[in-house]
């Protein structure tokens, strides 16, 4: 008998550890609401739920939470209000308006530079196959903005660049992540007589979409689109 409650204390005992275990893990380690939105974290007794930037107001157990002003919030979650748990880190964001549209509209890009947009292998006029971009740290989504400390505007300007550069060493200027970087590139001739990177690369792009909303206060608007590169 004296066994028997041994057993069944140490399943409630299992039981109840990873019901909190299970607990603390469903909630979130970051939350985005807008100003004035209920947050409603489910808890279980003896987890507490602590506003330590002092802009909230929390409370134990279901933790609701009322989120009067934008900017970034910081709660701490602790076991008996001593044993820290984790922090959920609050976003609040300002509430704006909106107004519906549904139209249909077309939309062109252009970017400062030209934007790489892939990369592939070049076959040389010696029948090799080539990669000039290799080990230069260039990547796709970065943007060309300047070869041999000449701006590049478009496309056709770069393609011109490599062919005037007659297989020479040029040097690019790049930017990648919002940091400018530069690096050195010998151009392949081709069987075309031409000189290439290996690089694909776009100066604008272009597509229709319906514009979702639109928001006054900023002039900004929401839209889904179809590019056509």
């Amino acid at each position: 008998m004296k066994n028997k409650l041994i057993k069944l204390l140490v399943v409630f005992f299992l039981i109840t550890i990873f019901s909190y275990v299970l607990a603390i893990e469903t909630i979130p380690d970051n939350l985005v609401v807008f100003e004035g939105e209920n947050i409603s974290l489910k808890t279980l007794l003896g987890i507490t739920i602590k506003d330590i930037s002092n802009t909230l107001e929390a409370s134990s157990n279901y933790g609701e939470s009322i989120t009067d002003e934008a900017g970034q919030k910081t709660l701490e979650i602790s076991l008996f209000d001593s044993i820290m748990l984790k922090s959920v880190n609050v976003d609040v964001l300002e509430k704006v308006t909106v107004i519906p549209v549904g139209s249909m509209a077309g939309v062109k890009l252009y970017t400062t530079g030209v934007l790489v947009v892939g990369m592939s292998e070049i076959q040389g006029i010696d029948n090799k196959k080539h990669k000039p971009y290799e080990n230069t740290g260039i990547e796709e989504g970065d943007t060309i903005t300047e070869i041999n400390d000449k701006p590049v505007f478009s496309t056709k300007e770069l393609i011109q660049t490599v062919n005037q550069s007659n297989g020479e060493m040029i040097n690019i200027k790049y930017v990648s992540k919002d940091e400018v970087k530069e690096c050195s590139i010998e151009p392949i001739k081709t069987s075309d007589n031409e000189y290439k990177l290996g690089l694909w690369v776009r100066d604008s792009a272009a597509g229709v979409g319906t514009v979702t909303f639109y928001e006054p206060e900023t002039k900004t608007f929401g839209a889904l689109r179809t590019w056509n590169y």
